[in-house]
C-alpha cells in the first residue's frame, strides 16, 4: 500500500487534525528502497508542520505519525519540536530524558536554553541545577551562579567566575545583577577592572555603558572614559595635546597607544608626527610600542612612502608580528632591490626562511643577481609543491606544475560504519530535504566525534553523496590534501561550461572563483551579504540585470552561476582581460584595484601580487590562480596561465582611470 500525503499541503488545520486521528499506514518494510525513504521524508515534513500548527492540547493527534517515524533518522527532531511546544514542569521527565539522551549534541542546545530559562523564572532550583551545562551564555550562567552563591560555603570559588562575565564591553542581562552586586560587595570590583571594562565598552562604541562605568571611578579619573570615546571616534585627536593632561600617565598612555595605532592606518604621516610629540611621555610595554611601530611601518609601506623602509626596519625586530617581515619583503620587492631582498631573507630566522614566499623570492633574487644555479636548485625544490609559489616556480623552470594527485585510500567498511552513525544518517536526510544548515550542523557533530584517522573516510563519503562543500572542508580537517580530484570537484561543471561559452569565460576560471568563494556551498551567505556559489552581492546582481534580485534567487545554483560568470565578463571587459586584476577585483572591488595599480612604471606580476594591500585579497588572488590551473587540468584544458604570469607585468594606471579616481567618480559595481 502506498499512502499519498501530498494532499495534506492543501488541507486546513482542521483537516490536518483529522489525518492524525487514524494510524498512518507507512509501510516501511513494504516500500522498496528510495521510495520508502521518500515516503518517510514526506511524512516527517507533514508531522513537523502539524506540531508547529496544532494547539498544545491537541499534540496527541500526531502520536500515530510519530510512531510510524520512530525509526526514521530525523525522529529526534520531531521529539524536540514537540517538547519545545510544551515547556512545563509537568513535562519535566520527558524533557530531562531527551536532554540526557542527546547531551552534547547540537539538537538539544536551544531546548536546554529554553528549559533553563523557564526553570529559573519559575524558581525551580533543583531542576535547573540538574539540567545546567556550561557555555549557555551570560543570562543562564548568572542564574546558575545565583543558585550556587546562595548556599556556597566557599563563595570565592564562584565569585572568581564572575570576572569574565563582568569584563564585557556590553551591558549584561538582569540575571547578572545580583551576582555582580555580591561580587562587588566582596571587594572584587577594582579600579583596574573598571578601567579595563571602560576600555572595552568604548572600543565597542557603547557610550552609555562608558558613562555609567566612569561614574564609579574617583572624580579625578572620570575623564578617562570620555577620552577613550573621543579617541575611538576620531583617532586624529591624539594630535591635540590639550586633550591629554597626563595626570594619569599610565591610563592616558594606553589611550594614546591605541589612538596612534588607529591613526597610522588613516594617515601615517600624521601618526608619525604625533608619535614623536608623545614618545618621551608615553609609558608603554614593549608589545604596545611594537604595535605602534607595526601600524606606522605597514601603512607607509602600503602607500609606498619614502620613509617606509626606516619604519619597517624599526618594526622588524625579534618577536614582531609576521606581517612586518612580509611587508618588509614586499616593499623591497616593489623597489626591485634584489640584493636587499636576499639579505633580508638570509638574516631571517630559519623557520621564516623555509616559508613558501621566502623560498620563492630567494630564488628570484638569485636569478636577478647572476646566480642561476642557486636559483634553479631552489626553484626545483619549490616546484614539487602544489600551491601558487610552486606553480610559479615551475613556470620559471619552463616545466608544467605538479599536481601530486593521490586518490585517498578508501576503507569501505569504515565508510559503512560512519554512514550508519546517527549523525551521518540525520545529515544525509537533511541533505535530501534541502535543509542544508541542519545537515551541516549534524555533519560537524559527526566529524568532531570521529577518530581523527576516520575523518578522511568521512570526507570520501561526503564526496560520494555529492556534498561538495563538506567533502572539501572534511578533507582539510583530515590533513589528507593530495586527493586533488575530490578536493577540487567538477561541481556544476555543465552549467559553468555552458554559461562560460555564452560570456567567453573559461569554465576553469569561474570554477576557481566558486571554489575559493564558497567551496561550492550553494546557500553560503557572508557577513556582508554575499550569497551563493559565487558569493554575489544582491546589489551587484541587480546592476548586472537591471532588475531586483532577491536572495532566494542567488541561492539557486543555476541563477548564481549565470550571474557570477556574467560579472566576471563585466570585470574582464573593464580590466583588459587580465586574470590577476579580475581576481583581485572580484574580491576587493574594481575601484580599489585601480587604486593599487602602479603609477610610474609597470611591475612584474608576481611583485604586484605581493604588494596587494589587503591580506585577504592577496591570499585570494594566489588561491584563485592556483585553483584555476588545477581546474584546467581537471577539465583537460591546455594551460599557459603560470607561464604568462611569470613573464608579464601589471601596467601603469591608465590616464582616464586616474582622472576618474581623482574626481571621485563611482565605478560601480564594487
Amino acid at each position: 500500500m502506498v499512502v499519498k500525503f501530498g494532499f495534506l499541503r492543501r488541507l486546513s488545520l482542521r483537516s490536518v487534525s483529522l489525518f492524525f486521528v487514524a494510524p498512518i499506514a507507512l509501510a516501511n518494510a513494504l516500500l522498496p528502497g528510495e521510495e520508502a525513504n521518500q515516503q518517510q521524508r514526506e511524512l516527517f515534513l507533514q508531522t513537523e508542520q502539524a506540531i508547529q500548527s496544532l494547539p498544545v492540547s491537541q499534540l496527541n493527534k500526531v502520536d500515530d505519525s510519530m510512531a510510524a517515524l520512530s525509526s526514521y533518522p530525523l525522529y529526534p527532531y520531531l521529539q524536540r519540536q514537540r517538547l519545545f511546544r510544551n515547556i512545563s514542569i509537568a513535562n519535566r521527565s520527558a524533557i530531562e530524558s531527551f536532554l540526557m539522551t542527546y547531551d552534547g549534541h547540537p539538537i538539544v542546545y536551544t531546548l536546554r536554553a529554553k528549559w533553563l530559562r523557564y526553570l529559573a523564572e519559575n524558581k525551580q532550583k533543583s531542576a535547573f541545577l540538574a539540567s545546567y551545562r556550561d557555555d549557555m551564555g551570560a543570562e543562564i550562567t548568572c542564574f546558575y551562579l545565583q543558585y550556587q552563591l546562595a548556599e556556597a560555603t566557599n563563595p570565592d570559588y564562584w565569585l572568581e567566575k564572575v570576572d569574565s562575565i563582568w569584563l564585557n564591553g556590553y551591558s549584561q542581562p538582569e540575571s547578572c545583577d545580583p551576582v555582580f552586586k555580591q561580587w562587588s560587595q566582596q571587594g572584587r570590583l577594582t579600579e583596574q577592572k573598571l578601567l579595563t571594562r571602560i576600555e572595552r565598552a568604548a572600543l565597542s562604541g557603547n557610550s552609555r555603558l562608558v558613562a555609567y562605568l566612569q561614574r564609579r571611578l574617583p572624580d579625578s579619573k572620570q575623564y578617562l572614559g570620555q577620552l577613550w570615546l573621543t579617541v575611538r571616534n576620531a583617532p586624529v585627536n591624539v594630535t591635540k595635546p590639550s586633550y591629554f593632561p597626563m595626570s594619569q600617565p599610565d591610563a592616558e598612555s594606553r589611550i594614546l597607544a591605541y589612538g596612534l595605532e588607529q591613526l597610522a592606518w588613516q594617515d601615517a604621516e600624521k601618526a608619525v608626527r604625533a608619535y614623536y610629540n608623545w614618545q618621551a611621555k608615553l609609558q608603554l610595554s614593549e608589545g604596545e610600542w611594537a604595535a605602534i611601530h607595526r601600524a606606522i611601518a605597514l601603512s607607509l609601506a602600503i602607500d609606498n612612502k619614502p620613509d617606509a623602509l626606516i619604519w619597517l626596519q624599526r618594526a622588524d625586530v625579534a618577536g614582531a608580528a609576521q606581517d612586518v617581515k612580509r611587508w618588509h619583503l614586499a616593499y623591497l620587492l616593489r623597489k626591485q632591490d634584489w640584493q636587499k631582498v636576499l639579505e633580508l631573507i638570509e638574516v631571517s630566522e630559519p623557520h621564516i626562511q623555509q616559508q613558501d614566499v621566502f623560498r620563492y623570492w630567494r630564488a628570484r633574487s638569485y636569478a636577478h643577481l647572476g646566480a642561476p644555479q642557486l636559483a634553479k636548485s631552489t626553484l626545483e625544490e619549490l616546484a614539487t609543491e602544489r600551491h601558487y609559489y610552486g606553480f610559479m616556480a615551475s613556470a620559471h623552470l619552463a616545466q608544467p606544475p605538479s599536481l601530486k594527485h593521490a586518490e585517498a585510500p578508501t576503507d569501505s567498511a569504515a565508510m559503512q560504519r560512519i554512514e550508519q552513525r546517527p549523525s551521518a544518517r540525520r545529515a544525509y536526510e537533511f541533505l535530501q530535504l534541502g535543509r542544508l544548515i541542519d545537515a551541516r550542523r549534524e555533519w560537524r557533530h559527526l566529524i568532531a566525534n570521529l577518530d581523527s584517522a576516520l575523518v578522511k573516510d568521512a570526507a570520501v563519503l561526503a564526496s560520494e553523496w555529492g556534498w561538495y562543500d563538506q567533502a572539501i572542508i572534511s578533507f582539510t580537517q583530515s590533513g589528507y590534501m593530495d586527493d586533488v580530484k575530490r578536493r577540487f570537484p567538477l561541481a556544476f561543471a555543465p552549467k559553468f561550461s555552458s554559461v562560460g561559452q555564452t560570456y567567453n569565460i573559461p569554465p576553469a576560471f569561474a570554477m576557481a572563483i566558486a571554489r575559493r568563494e564558497s567551496s561550492f556551498m550553494v546557500d553560503a551567505v557572508s557577513p556582508a551579504g554575499a550569497t551563493g556559489l559565487m558569493q554575489l552581492m544582491p546589489g551587484t546582481a541587480q546592476y548586472l540585470v537591471d532588475k531586483k534580485i532577491n536572495r532566494a534567487a542567488l541561492i539557486e545554483p543555476d541563477q548564481n552561476v549565470q550571474l557570477g560568470v556574467q560579472y566576471l565578463r563585466y570585470l574582464m571587459d573593464k580590466l583588459d582581460n587580465n586574470p590577476v586584476l579580475v581576481s583581485a577585483s572580484y574580491n576587493a572591488g574594481w575601484k580599489k584595484v585601480l587604486n593599487w595599480l602602479p603609477r610610474e612604471e609597470a611591475l612584474p606580476t608576481d611583485v604586484w601580487i605581493e604588494n596587494i594591500p589587503y591580506r585577504e585579497t592577496r591570499g585570494y588572488v594566489k588561491a584563485v590562480l592556483a585553483y584555476r590551473y588545477i581546474y584546467e587540468q581537471q577539465l583537460g584544458t591546455q594551460s599557459e596561465l603560470f607561464s604568462q604570469l611569470s613573464t608579464t607585468s601589471i601596467p601603469v594606471l591608465p590616464a582616464k582611470a586616474s582622472e576618474q579616481l581623482a574626481t571621485g567618480l563611482q565605478l560601480a559595481p564594487q
